[in-house]
This record gives structure tokens, sequence and C-alpha cells, in this order.
């Protein structure tokens, strides 16, 4: 008999060293860059793939931690790959006061690779300054870059024009250089997206940092900034962006904010912190002329969402002369126990023509002295013309069934004229309780006829 046992020649084929290289190359792609560069091992096929692998991760140790293991690996890497084109490079250092020139050789290499999208966040110590190279503005590749910028580490931009094709800048700062703020976002004529983010304190050898720059950038058209401060510093940012779309706002201390030709903005969101002054009538002033400030250069927005107290009832001066939000026709409001609920009608009063309302009154705020005052509802001597005329849906998250809260529903369904849906997310209570509330609050009378009510229980996460 003739033996049937051949060798099974497609058992054996390497199916994936057959796959083109860039399959192999996304492959790759879900590994760390040491189990990348291990791959070369394999087989003669796979010696040198990892070599055109357009994405670098770098995670660069203090020397003193790995005795500069991890940096002598980054400039292995890049003196084998050659002069591939590079898509992405991410470094991570920790070292920055040991690696200064190391780190400037890394960033130009992924300059003259043609790198599209370039990450580094770096940690000095305090007190020491790095300089990024000249050629990181110029690059005419570069199209998404994300910094973090730990204690003085500045970036001097060149005079004349600065990242020509750059879209995408994400910057976290720390205790940041107020020169190297002036420059950075000054001179970014191709930038859509861009995010400021961080901590900002003074070093310990300033008495008072007094940060002051501008955003210029023609066609940014999202602008996310969220800032915490450490000590009593001034801040100022003024903002030119004509084509700007969405502005997102957070701060803990109510940023100096200045915004121009902003006739595009239709979406913004302002979660600030005004805290308690005592009776310091200088600061209030200057916190009530910011507040406006602020609001004028949102004007036009058609969705807005705010986080109190931005507002605050007991000082006059931060609700008088407010804008007219005409365009505005979604509002989200999270009012806070701080703030009465004059702040949710004023902001009524100031929108004539909205028509989607969503707020909710249950966020604890610490600078509360009187909660029961605080909670007292006062229905306004005119209606906001909102209710009488545009005001079709409103949503309340977070309802305690409180008197002032069943009073303020019990307002706005009787003077909502075209309201046609009302939605209210309650807190749970004992049931015979909830279902006296629930036909109490049936009961309330309506200005529209064709308004639909729901009640909607949030069970309690376990």
């Amino acid at each position: 008999m003739v033996s049937n046992s051949m060798p099974c020649q497609t058992c054996s084929e390497d199916r994936i060293s057959r796959l083109p290289d860039g399959i192999l190359c996304h492959i790759l792609s879900f590994l760390d860059i040491t189990e990348t560069v291990k791959t070369s091992g394999l087989s003669h096929r796979w010696k040198d793939v990892w070599v055109s692998f357009p994405t670098l991760k770098f995670n660069v140790q203090n020397p003193e931690s790995d005795k500069g293991r991890s940096a002598g690996f980054v400039d292995q890497v890049l003196s084998h790959s050659g002069s591939s084109s590079i898509q992405r490079f991410e470094l991570v250092c920790y070292g920055v006061d040991d690696y200064f020139s190391r780190i400037r050789d890394w960033v130009c290499t992924a300059l003259r690779r043609n790198v599209v999208e370039l990450l580094l966040y770096l940690f000095p110590n305090p007190g020491k300054l790095y300089e990024f190279p000249q050629s990181l503005f110029k690059c005419k590749t570069l199209s998404v870059l994300k910094l973090r910028l730990q204690f003085d580490l500045i970036a001097i931009p060149s005079n004349s024009d600065c990242f020509p094709h750059l879209k995408i800048l994400h910057v976290t700062v720390c205790c940041p250089n107020a020169d190297s703020m002036k420059k950075l976002f000054s001179c970014c004529p191709a930038l859509e997206d861009l995010v400021i983010d961080g901590f900002i304190s003074k070093i310990a050898r300033e008495e008072r940092l007094v940060l002051s720059f501008t955003v210029s950038a023609p066609k940014l058209r999202r602008l996310r900034i969220c800032l915490r401060r450490g000590s009593n510093n001034y801040v100022s940012i003024n903002i030119n962006a004509p084509h700007l779309e969405k502005l997102d706002l957070f701060d803990n201390f109510l940023v100096d904010y200045a915004l121009k030709n902003e006739k595009s903005l239709s979406t913004a969101k302002i979660a600030v912190q005004i805290h308690k002054r005592g009776q310091n009538d200088h600061l209030d002033n200057d916190y009530a002329a910011r507040m406006h400030r602020l609001f004028a250069g949102i004007i036009n927005v058609k969705s807005l969402s705010l986080s109190a107290p931005i507002l605050r009832d007991s000082d006059p001066k931060f609700q008088r002369q407010l804008p007219t939000f005409y365009n505005l026709n979604h509002l989200e409001v999270l009012l806070k126990t701080c703030c009465s609920w004059k702040s949710l009608i004023k902001l009524l009063e100031i929108s004539p023509n909205l028509e989607n309302l969503v707020f909710e009154n249950n966020v604890e705020c610490y600078t509360a002295d009187d909660k029961n005052k605080l909670h007292e509802w006062c229905p306004p001597s005119i209606v906001p013309i909102c209710l009488l005329s545009s005001l079709k849906s409103i949503s309340v998250r977070g309802y305690k069934w409180r008197p002032d809260e069943m009073e303020v529903a019990k307002y706005m369904l009787e003077h909502g004229v075209v309201l046609k849906k009302v939605i209210v997310y309650t807190r749970s209570i004992p049931m015979e309780k909830q279902m006296e509330l629930e036909q109490e609050f049936s009961k309330f009378p309506r200005a529209s006829k064709t308004c639909q009510i729901e009640l909607v229980e949030l069970k309690a996460k376990g």
C-alpha cells in the first residue's frame, strides 16, 4: 500500500508572514515598542518590518531609576529605523533635566521624518528651562501636537508664521511660564481644535503670577479651557477666533475672559466657581465685571450650559445689565444651593426665544449660610417672555419634592403657554408620600392643554 501520510504544506505555512508590510505594521501597532522591536528576531521576513513602523511611543525614566537604559533604547530605535516617515511620535520623559540635548535630538529626528502627530509629556524639576527647537514651529507635516509643560518648561515660537498646518493643539500646563503662554497660542493659522488645561500657580521665587495671553486662530472651531488656581494670581485670556463654533470653559476662580468676533459661536459650556469673598466690594465688582464680559462674548450662542454659582443672587452687581441671548434656544443650568431660584428666573428673562430648558438644583454648595432662605421661591413680577411664547420642553433633574421645587414646577406649568412636554427626574422617597405628591403635581393648572408630564424615578445606585 502506498502511504497517504504526506506532509501538510498548508498546515506548516506561515500565513501571517506573507501579509503586506502595511498590515503587519497595523498588527504591531497593538504592541509596546519594546515588543515590536523584538519581532525582528522571529524570522528573516520580520527582520526589518518594524523599521517602517509609523508609530513610535517611548517612556523614558529618570537615569537614576534605570541607569539610562530607556533613553538608550530611544537612540537605538531611531538610529535603526532609517528615514522612513513617522505618523505618530509619543515621548513621556521623567528625566528632562538630564536629557535636554537628547530630547531635542529625538524631536528633531521626528520632525525631519515628517511626523504628523507629536505628543510630548515632559517632567523636569522646578526651576529648569527647556526650549523647543525652532524646527517644531516650522514643520509643514505636523497636524496634531499635544504637550504637557511641567513647571518652567518653555516654548518660544519664531517671530513670523509658525505651525503652518497644525490643526489640533492640546496643552497641559503646571506653573507655566507667562512669556511662553503669550506666544504659544498667537500664531496658529490652520488651527481648528485647541485644548488648554492645567494648574495655574506661581513658582516659589515669584510673589504673584500675572498670566495674560491671547488665543488668535482664524480657523479655530473648538476651544476648551480648563484651569485651576492654587494661589491668588490673576489670569486673563483674550480670544480672537472668528470661526469658533464650540467653547468649553472650566475654572475655579473665574478667569478674566474677553471674546471678540465670535459671531459663529453656537455652543458654549461654562462651569466656573466664584468663591465667597465676604465684604470685599472691590473683588465683588471685579468678578461681576468679568462675568458680564464673558456673557457679552457668548451672546450669539444657540445652546448654553451653565454651572452656577456664576450668578450670585445675594449681590445685585451680578444680576444687572446682563445681555439678552436672542439666539438661545437650548439652556442647561446646574444650580447650587448657594444660588436661589432668582438665577434661573434671570436666565429665562434674558432668553426670550428659549425652546428647551434643563435644570437641576440639588448640588450642594459649601458657601451656603442660610439654607432655608436659599430655597425660598419668589415668583417674578413679570412672567419671562419665553414662557409665554417659545418654551416647549422642560427637563428637571434631581427633583426632591421640596416645597420650593413644587412651587417652581407649578409656576412653569401655569405660565408655559406653548409647553409640550415636562420630564421630572425624581429622587426616591417613601411610596405613600410620593403618591400623595404625584397627585398634587397632576392637579397643577396648565396653560398649555397639550402639555404632557412624565415623572421618572431615579433608582439609587447600589
